[in-house]
């Protein structure tokens, strides 16, 4: 095994890749006192499908002074995988376009942009509150852009929201150790894989947004802005583009093995997106809605939820109109 474990350390670093290549989903993610898990911070990762690094705040990127330069107009991002962007390499995601596009422009309030990707694969509202009060809070941002709903529809489609773990923990120590293991990365997940994630809630023609997870997707979104308020930075809803918008081609693969699944994953897509509008303008925050300026078209989703590097360049687009906009 030892052989085995070096001979294939020797293949992959041939390749370019980092040993944890193949066991990606175990090497992303530490325990949180809070959230959960959280991204590991200091994170390499490279195979033939991923080029990823995180800094040692655990934010996707390059290095972070925390004490924000008095030239820095700090902006962040927040929510799940769509955010951090895990089908793109480093410096493609929409947070490293939208900093290059400001910049390019002149800055924003006379000031350089620097744009922080608070993103993290699956995290819901709840986690995203408090990644915000524990990461990026202390780091002073000006304004929060907040792109993220669809790791919530299981909460907004629960009849008993509380039964369901907002804060689920990260693998365990046991897997995270084994995920050291370039071999054993290898056998348990390239010879034999479980199955692919899923990126729709597990819906049929039955289910349904109930009243008890309307209301309880509703207060984690108005909990995560007045956190952000109380931080002194200006929030910002922004839609999401995915496969249950409105007029997308050639998407509904994504959504469903069935015609009622699919319809039913388009209600509750559509549903979201409402929301969030509904949400911005009774609590009178600025609204990016990139559901209705990007077009749902194949070549910008991955899969249902995810971007492409055109579909990260094209929310980046829409997002720095959205800000000129917003500039008096």
């Amino acid at each position: 095994m030892l052989l085995c474990e070096s001979g294939l350390r020797l293949y992959v670093a041939s390749r370019g890749w980092t040993p944890n290549c193949y066991a990606t989903g175990l090497t992303f993610f530490v325990p949180d006192e809070n959230a959960g898990h959280t991204l590991r911070p200091n994170l390499v990762l490279r195979s033939s499908a991923y080029d990823i690094q995180t800094n040692s705040l655990g934010l996707r990127g390059g290095p972070v002074e925390k004490q924000k330069p008095e030239d820095v107009y700090r902006i962040a991002v927040l929510g799940g995988s769509s955010v951090f962007g895990y089908l793109v390499p480093e410096g493609q995601d929409s947070c490293c376009l939208l900093e290059e596009l400001l910049n390019e422009s002149g800055g924003w309030h006379g000031k350089k942009v620097e744009v922080l990707n608070g993103g993290v694969p699956g995290f819901n509202m709840t986690q995203v509150r408090h990644r915000y009060e524990q990461t990026i809070a202390p780091l002073d941002p000006d304004l929060v852009i907040l792109y993220l709903g669809w790791n919530d529809s299981k909460l907004a489609i629960a009849k008993s929201p509380q039964s369901i773990n907002q804060t689920p923990p990260a693998p365990s120590w046991t897997n995270r150790l084994f995920a050291k293991s370039t071999l054993y990365g290898l056998v348990r997940f390239r010879l034999f894989p479980a199955a692919a994630p899923q990126f729709a809630p597990p819906a049929d023609a039955s289910t349904q947004i109930t009243t008890e997870g309307a209301q309880a997707f509703r207060n984690d979104l108005e909990e995560l802005l007045a956190s952000i308020r109380q931080s002194d930075a200006q929030a910002v809803i922004s839609t999401q583009l995915m496969a249950a918008n409105p007029g997308c081609e050639n998407l509904e693969r994504y959504l469903g093995e069935t015609p009622p699944q699919i319809e039913t994953n388009q209600m509750i897509g559509r549903w979201i997106t409402q929301t969030m509008r509904d949400v911005a303008e009774a609590s009178a925050t600025p609204l990016f809605d990139v559901a209705n300026e990007v077009p749902c078209q194949p070549d910008l989703l991955g899969d249902a939820i995810h971007l492409t590097r055109e579909g990260h360049r094209q929310v980046a687009v829409a997002w720095a109109n959205d800000l000129a906009a917003m500039q008096p």
